[in-house]
């Protein structure tokens, strides 16, 4: 019986380095052939496939720059597409590599996704970049592709200052709501699970200690009552959101905003939607966003907070003021009406 050919002992080859590092003496008993041929197979996949020497005279390949190739129908093409376009409007971290990956993924998709995603690259590389922002988004990768945890210096929103930390990722997420890109993972800093945004880095190192993520670690059960990626370990409580009739309860109906949500009708067409939230403070941008077409109904505290932005963007308008004008103004008409007409009646 005749034994492998040589592209099939390659592709074998290729996914063995993926897991761990050979010598060429071992990668030819794994395969069944001398060391000679083993050398000469392994130079012939270098030219394609990037590699790493360990010290101990074994090759393994560089995980961190490896690219695998893939086939993939219509449907999956687009999908894809739509994935690689996103990621092109995201943060401005790692441009150069996002831009690299269009380019990549353009050669094996078809037309016009290729040409659209060729533009696309061209508009990243087009814009200012931030050679601090690329390595940390570099750095970040890294680790989480090697296990390490980060040493890193981090300034919240609000922060005056960046403290250090040292972090172990265990998830990098895209905001949906948003273009941010977020780590979630535990920190020493804070002794718990910590999510930080990827722009609000300010350095980054891999530390070399394992970033030990439990073998428990559930996305889904860590993110089940948060708000997109804002997880809290309050206890979660319904929000209702009320949407009047027409665009507004259309749009909402188009997608879903929360993987425990619940949207009903309601009797004047419009709808209400509901979902447990852990911290519903992370959802006011998204319920500002809908205007007057969105009620808060509940939790109280949300009601409350909402009436608040209401008077004080009527202040900012000048509302109060206006209207206060303008009842000041039909009394005084309604006064020269009464005086001159008084002794008429």
């Amino acid at each position: 019986m005749a034994g492998p050919t040589r592209a099939e002992r390659l592709w074998e080859m290729e996914k063995l380095y993926l897991v761990k590092a050979y010598s060429d003496i071992e990668m030819g008993g794994r395969l069944g052939v001398d060391r000679s041929t083993a050398y000469k197979d392994r130079r012939l996949l270098m030219t394609e496939v990037p590699f790493v020497q360990n010290t101990d005279d074994r090759w393994r390949i560089d995980r961190t720059r490896y690219l695998s190739s893939i086939r993939v129908d219509l449907r999956e093409a687009l999908s894809l597409y739509l994935a690689a376009r996103r990621a092109s409007q995201q943060s401005r971290a790692g441009q150069g590599s996002t831009a690299s990956a269009l380019e990549k993924l353009a050669s094996a998709l078809r037309q016009p996704m290729t040409e659209r995603l060729v533009k696309a690259a061209e508009r990243i590389l087009s814009r200012t970049t931030d050679p601090v922002q690329d390595k940390i988004f570099e750095t970040v990768a890294q680790a989480w592709v090697e296990g390490l945890s980060l040493r890193l210096r981090y300034r919240g929103l609000r922060s005056q200052t960046a403290y250090a930390d040292l972090f172990a990722i265990y998830l990098i997420e895209p905001s949906p709501w948003s273009d941010s890109v977020y780590i979630i993972g535990h920190s020493d800093h804070w002794n718990d699970i910590a999510v930080y945004k990827l722009d609000r880095i300010e350095r980054a190192s891999l530390s070399g200690e394992s970033a030990n993520i439990p073998e428990d670690f559930d996305e889904q059960e860590l993110l089940r009552y948060a708000w997109g990626i804002w997880r809290s370990e309050k206890k979660p409580e319904p929000v209702q959101l009320r949407f009047a009739p027409g665009i507004a309860t259309r749009r909402i109906k188009e997608s879903i905003w929360h993987p425990l949500e619940k949207v009903s009708d309601t009797d004047d067409g419009g709808c209400l939607w509901e979902a447990p939230i852990a911290e519903w403070q992370e959802m006011l941008p998204w319920i500002r966003g809908w205007g007057s077409e969105c009620e808060a109904v509940g939790p109280t505290e949300l009601r409350d907070e909402m009436m608040g932005e209401a008077r004080k963007i009527a202040a900012v308008y000048g509302w109060h003021s206006s209207r206060a004008k303008a009842e000041t103004e039909n009394h005084s008409l309604a006064q020269t009406f009464q005086d001159f007409f008084g002794d008429r009646t």
